[in-house]
């Protein structure tokens, strides 16, 4: 409560419904994520998945400023066949006295050498504490990707583009939120990506990042977000089938944000 009164306007930000960037990847880079094309898109940009190749398992976190009550912990599991790819998340964020638990299906194609697109079914739980009781809800998700050779990648996402009401009186929507952006490859080793999204009631918010393919395992990445303005930093290690990805944020009031993930290809 506390935390809420001191900084009212940064916690608008952890509304029901938000999109959250999952993925110690995207959070070394500034949170961008519409471009990428891993496991995690299947929370990033549905469209991303329908790249990989095989089966792939993982498991992603976030710790915002160090607080419990701001965790965010998700699975996922995605598996490329010949249709598409087919993908299944499970989400949760919160505490006892507040959570959100959210679970996806989700299938992606490409269509011919450059374009793909990907939809998601979503199952959201919102649990409030005392009279509250829970809120349960479904909506959906859309992404689509363009990729001009290894180079340039232009992804966009719309997320609860049906209207959903959590409740009546007074009412309260999930927020549609739109995120575009693009990457670029500068060379075999080095990546920039830039990203705008918005919400309908909240500010537009820009994230930019970059990755460098240090050696054969490793990556090292920076980013910054802005609405909260945040710095962000971290690396990826790829042992084999295992990736490993680690990152934090920083913001200069609230600290540090920790977050990471583990993928397993098959």
């Amino acid at each position: 409560m506390i935390f809420m009164l001191l900084f009212p306007g940064i916690y608008q930000g952890f509304a029901a419904g938000e999109r959250t960037p999952a993925g110690g990847r995207s959070q070394a880079m500034g949170g961008t994520s519409v471009t990428q094309g891993d496991l995690w898109s299947l929370s990033n940009n549905q469209a991303g998945a329908a790249w990989l190749k095989g089966g792939s398992a993982g498991l992603s976190f976030q710790n915002r400023f160090l607080l419990k009550e701001l965790m965010y912990q998700q699975v996922a599991l995605a598996w490329a066949v010949p249709p598409g790819t087919f993908g299944m998340m499970a989400g949760r964020y919160g505490n006892g006295d507040y959570n959100e638990i959210k679970a996806g299906l989700s299938f992606a194609r490409q269509f011919g050498k450059h374009v793909a697109a990907g939809v998601q079914l979503d199952y959201l739980r919102i649990h409030l504490s005392d009279d509250y009781g829970n809120k349960n809800l479904l909506t959906c998700e859309i992404g689509i990707q363009y990729r001009a050779g290894h180079r340039l990648c232009i992804g966009i996402q719309v997320l609860n583009p049906i209207p959903v009401k959590i409740t009546r009186y007074p009412e309260e929507l999930l927020p549609a939120t739109l995120c575009a952006g693009l990457s670029y490859s500068l060379s075999e080793t080095f990546m920039i990506a830039v990203e705008a999204e918005k919400e309908l009631v909240q500010k537009l918010q820009f994230r930019a990042g970059a990755e460098y393919h240090f050696a054969k395992p490793l990556y090292v990445r920076i980013g910054l977000s802005t609405n909260p303005a945040s710095f962000t930093f971290g690396f990826g290690l790829e042992y084999g089938k295992l990736t490993i990805d680690m990152a934090s944020g920083y913001h200069q009031s609230l600290g540090f944000s920790p977050s990471g993930s583990v993928v397993y290809s098959f």
